[in-house]
Formats: structure tokens, sequence, C-alpha cells
């Protein structure tokens, strides 16, 4: 988390972040579809937050 916070700073972002199980690498295609249709609300919410804050 450090070193994702470290990296958004030297970019000049301040992104939300999205949890989600690890590890993601050995999963199948099923899985991994599975995670994007679970989490795929959460990612469009933090998106939209920072359109928003971003045209403020």
């Amino acid at each position: 988390m450090q070193a994702a916070a470290t990296q958004a700073g030297l970019l000049g972002t301040d992104p939300d972040y999205i949890w989600v199980p690890h590890p993601v690498q050995d999963r199948t295609d099923v899985e991994l579809q599975a995670m994007a249709d679970k989490y795929l609300d959460q990612i469009l919410a933090a998106l939209t937050r920072q359109v928003a804050q971003a045209a403020d």
C-alpha cells in the first residue's frame, strides 16, 4: 500500500482503491470474469467520483 501511495503522489493523483481477493494471477478466465462482474459497480463509482472531483 505504501508503494501505491508513493507512486500516486509522484504522479500527482489521489486514486480510489478497490480491494479484491488475492492472488489474482492464478485465476481462470471464468474466475476473473466473475471478479470483474462482482467489483464493476465499485470501480465505476470510483471512476465517477474521480471525474466529478476533477471537474470541480
